[in-house]
């Protein structure tokens, strides 16, 4: 007898351009795996195919008009006890970066790679395996309720000859430990906060990445990505001095998969 072949992944595809959408089906039908049942120009197409297929995974648009992704995902989520998988697709907006950390959903990035699509099918396959609806449909819940509250914030107050100054967020290339003290580095300058890392990483939002147990980085100043020793990485920073910050052998698979790598 042959051996056991598990159904191929039903899938849904919804993106508001014609070429898009036809060029990941191809890419989703080459892996083998995948039954692409169908696909969406729009949010409310998208809302009824999702309801009359009930796919496995749905392959959404960020960025469209009228309904963008993310609204979809609300919709279904609100309205299912047991979503399907969702993966955001973008050309790597501001809004794709809060997705990236959300271990309930995947990302891919446009213009789209057959081995990146590929990479993702395997993660939806191993996800579907281990049948954790509802905790990854709260996962991703807390990931657009965040989105929509706008939790990450604009300005940091960093300690400057005993005044405080709110430092734009955006300038931060990275955060890390000096003997007692926590300090931020912008392009030219830095500064001492009044937090500790942990405390940062939560508050910064997911720009920034734990390369360390001492290092914070955001992810937007990062010019260079060198492999290191033992599977880890050396990150070079777009910074004045190009400072560098080892990436540690645990977090490095979570870099990779934050950044679609594959080094």
């Amino acid at each position: 007898m042959g051996s056991f072949q598990p159904a191929k992944l039903k899938v849904l595809v919804v993106d508001d351009e014609a070429p898009a959408r036809s060029e990941l089906k191809y890419l989703l039908e080459k892996t083998g795996e995948v039954e692409v049942m169908g696909d969406a120009a729009s949010g409310p197409e998208a809302l009824k195919l999702i309801m009359d297929m009930q796919p496995e995974a749905v392959f959404l648009d960020i960025k469209m008009p009228g309904q963008d992704g993310f609204a979809i995902a609300e919709a279904v989520l609100a309205a299912h006890d047991e979503p399907p998988f969702f993966v955001f697709a973008t050309a790597f907006d501001s809004y794709a970066l809060q997705a990236f950390q959300v271990r309930a959903v995947d990302y891919i990035l446009k213009p789209f790679q057959e081995e990146r699509v590929a990479q993702t099918v395997q993660r939806l396959l191993s996800l579907r395996a281990a049948h954790r609806p509802g905790e990854l449909a709260r996962s991703l819940g807390a990931l657009l309720k965040k989105i929509r509250e706008g939790e990450e914030p604009a300005r940091l107050p960093v300690d400057i000859n005993d005044r405080i100054v709110l430092l734009p967020v955006e300038d931060i290339c990275a955060a890390y430990c000096r003997d007692k003290d926590v300090l931020v580095k912008t392009k030219g300058k830095e500064y001492q906060v009044r937090s500790t890392l942990t405390e940062l990483e939560e508050r910064l939002g997911c720009r920034f990445f734990r390369a360390h147990k001492g290092y914070l980085v955001n992810i937007d100043h990062i010019a260079e990505i060198i492999p290191w020793f033992h599977g880890s990485y050396l990150l070079l920073m777009d910074d004045c001095e190009h400072m560098e910050i080892p990436v540690s052998r645990r977090r490095a698979p979570v870099l990779r998969e934050r950044l679609g790598l594959i080094l």
